[in-house]
């Protein structure tokens, strides 16, 4: 990662609201704020539960992303070499880094689980800053609100099946 990239993500500005968003993409920011909510309860309390409730709640966006967002945007964005299409490509690579780190944590426990969970924060944080800054205006810009619609409804199914 390039430090102007660094110093980018860290000065990024509020999250958006999910308020006049289509509700499909409502749904993917009303996780992006769960899991942001699961990482300040890990660093006010220390408790492990938090951390299983992180790794439950990842586990669950991963498979709705996979299972309804990246196809959706693939579709309309493109899986070829130019910029909109290495959107998705740096999204499911940062989804890739993510999910080592969670196998990590589970092997972990004491001090060392505290800072590999502090190293997973980073990378949700830098995936979620993308994705809301970049892949997603580009899904919404793109999509017709028929396929916004379907995205919604995969998007719950997906996460249904996954608990």
């Amino acid at each position: 990662m390039s430090p102007s990239s660094t110093a980018r993500r860290s000065s990024a500005t509020a999250a958006p609201s999910p308020e006049g968003r289509h509700p499909a993409i409502a749904l993917v920011l009303a996780d992006h704020r769960r899991v942001e909510r699961l990482f300040a309860d890990v660093h006010t309390t220390e408790e492990g539960g938090y951390i299983g409730q992180i790794l439950d709640a990842l586990t669950a966006h991963d498979a709705a992303e996979q299972a309804a967002l990246y196809p959706l945007a693939l579709a309309l964005l493109g899986d070829g070499q130019d910029e909109a299409a290495g959107l998705v490509s740096g999204a499911l690579d940062a989804h890739r880094e993510v999910k080592v780190q969670m196998e990590r944590i589970r092997s972990l426990e004491g001090p060392a689980l505290l800072e590999a969970v502090a190293v997973l924060e980073v990378l949700v944080t830098t995936h979620v800053t993308d994705e809301e800054e970049q892949l997603l205006p580009a899904i919404e810009a793109a999509a017709t609100p028929a396929q916004l619609d379907g995205l919604a409804a995969r998007w719950e199914q997906a996460k249904q099946r996954v608990g």
